[in-house]
């Protein structure tokens, strides 16, 4: 239910009527000094630059409401900022001077942050995601308010609505996404779809045909309104629903072979609402991300979709396959750095876990045997020399269990890193790099990593990249990733690349249809907890 805030202009006469301008001012100045510790030396010295004048009067109030009601349209309700109890507040006036005051403060610190959420994310990445770092914002929260209270008092939420959200074309997307979810929820969302003895597809019968196309229909798989087969309307799927089936399941992560199968039909019969609350928290997810203005060139790997995209002046110049760390064992963390330069046929320093409760144990039978069959080479050093390599004996083993010798595996096409590897340096041990096993992009489910990212396209990658320092192209990149004359040369580029892992479930693809990906680590469900959503 919608407020009316008509009667908010009676709140700025009662204000008025209750002191001077004057005394109000130095009722707000008390208020910042007596709370500094809580109000925050942001919002004091914002204050001070106005000499502690009061910022809102009814116009103003209203115009606050109106923003705030509205942000409902990008997934941030009211009731997240408790606007009903701070309308309460601003219709009925305290005759205390010090309470009009805190009210004025604290009305504030609303807009602020009804403000910062739309800008940059009601849910603090870090509190849901610890190795993600702050990015600096070139417009704060008190430039966007000050810019809202220079223009005429109608015009406050509408300069806000303008100027606050993200920039994104995906962003706008998700919000015509949402909006159509909602109402599709409204009208009560849809029925489950019957699942039957063996997986139908088109050919084959099903009873409830026509309720799977109304379905596929829903959510734009089917075009609207086309006229169905004979076999269509004889309960037997025909061709053109089974594309359908397929588009749907691309935009779901599942494997595009036309069959109902049980991963399928749960995807199909995943709720309207379920739907919704999902785009809400990736919405907010998208806000995270630098703006347009912040930031032209930059990687986005996405792990929840197991894809990587390249962006250049916000247009998409590349999206591949990747492959990313186990579920529940060697996750991926979501973080962001800056890809600082490549490494051809790379050396695989062994981390210490890995060497020591993978590799020992396997060579420890037949240490010469095992480690020599694998590329392993024991050294006191991960830069060790070639003349610094010792014996593969189980001696050397247990010392490297011990973790005073190290292991790495010498560069070659069987290297666990393949030919090419991405450094953004980090404290996470993560990069991108290639995989002497290709087959498993084939997969659906791509999470077969020991937490770094695998890279289906590598030269094309190692290209993209090269290309700003001049004098490379692809011939040049697959040729020093074959050089077997060269191992581990670096490459510096000549400016840095930003790069984003990120965990986005929900996102619009480059056709601008939605896709939904599983919460394979569970990340969704403290957002849903955050949102006060249910997953």
């Amino acid at each position: 239910m919608r407020l009316d805030f008509r009667l908010l202009r009676v709140v700025s006469l009662l204000v008025l009527s209750f002191a001077t301008q004057q005394s109000y001012s130095q009722g707000i100045e008390q208020q910042i000094r007596a709370k500094a510790n809580e109000a925050g030396s942001g919002i004091a010295a914002w204050y001070q630059a106005r000499n502690f004048a009061p910022a809102w009067d009814g116009q103003r109030l209203g115009g606050l409401a109106s923003f705030i009601q509205e942000l409902e349209a990008h997934g941030l309700s009211p009731a997240l900022f408790r606007l009903s109890e701070w309308d309460q507040q601003w219709r009925n006036p305290s005759p205390d001077p010090a309470a009009r005051a805190a009210v004025e403060v604290g009305t504030t610190q609303l807009a602020l942050y009804a403000i910062q959420s739309l800008a940059y994310g009601f849910v603090d990445p870090t509190s849901v995601h610890p190795k993600w770092s702050d990015i600096p914002r070139k417009v704060t929260s008190y430039q966007f308010l000050d810019g809202a209270l220079q223009v005429a008092p109608q015009q406050f939420a509408g300069f806000l609505l303008q100027k606050v959200p993200p920039q994104d074309e995906r962003y706008a997307e998700m919000l015509k996404t949402l909006a159509r979810y909602r109402k599709i929820d409204s009208l009560g969302g849809w029925r489950n779809l019957p699942a039957t003895a063996q997986p139908a597809e088109a050919g084959s019968a099903y009873p409830e045909v026509k309720l799977l196309k109304s379905r596929l229909q829903a959510e734009g798989d089917l075009p609207g309104g086309s006229v169905g087969s004979k076999r269509d309307k004889d309960r037997t799927i025909g061709n053109r629903t089974g594309d359908a089936i397929k588009s749907f399941q691309f935009r779901h992560g599942i494997d595009p072979d036309g069959a109902l199968g049980p991963q399928t039909l749960a995807e199909l019969n995943s709720s309207s609402k379920s739907r919704v609350n999902t785009l809400i928290i990736n919405i907010d997810r998208l806000r995270w991300m630098p703006r347009a203005y912040e930031e032209t060139e930059h990687i986005e790997v996405n792990i929840g979709e197991g894809a990587l995209r390249m962006f250049d002046k916000r247009r998409q110049i590349t999206v591949m396959p990747v492959i990313i760390g186990v579920k529940g064992k060697h996750q991926t963390p979501v973080f962001h750095g800056d890809i600082k330069y490549l490494i051809f046929r790379p050396y695989w320093n062994v981390p210490l876990s890995i060497a020591k409760t993978e590799i020992v144990p396997k060579a420890s039978g037949n240490p010469a045997g095992y480690m020599t069959s694998h590329n392993y080479e024991i050294v006191p050093s991960y830069g060790a020399s070639e003349s610094q390599i010792l014996p593969n004996t189980a001696a050397n083993l247990q010392k490297t269990a011990s973790g005073s010798l190290l292991i790495r595996q010498s560069a070659g096409p069987d290297n666990s890193l393949g030919l090419v590897k991405f450094i953004f340096p980090n404290d996470n041990s993560v990069y991108l790099h290639d995989t002497p096993d290709h087959s498993l992009f084939k997969a659906t489910d791509r999470d077969f990593s020991h937490g770094c990212v695998r890279v289906s396209r590598p030269d094309e990658l190692a290209n993209l990249l090269l290309q700003r320092n001049g004098g490379w192209d692809i011939n040049k990149v697959r040729g020093s990733m074959q050089d077997v004359n060269t191992p581990n040369r670096k490459e510096d580029f000549s400016r840095s690349m930003p790069v984003y892992l990120v965990y986005w479930t929900s996102t619009i693809m480059g056709d601008k249809r939605v896709r939904f990906d599983q919460d394979i680590y569970g990340h969704d469900s403290i957002m849903f907890q955050k949102f006060g959503l249910q997953p």
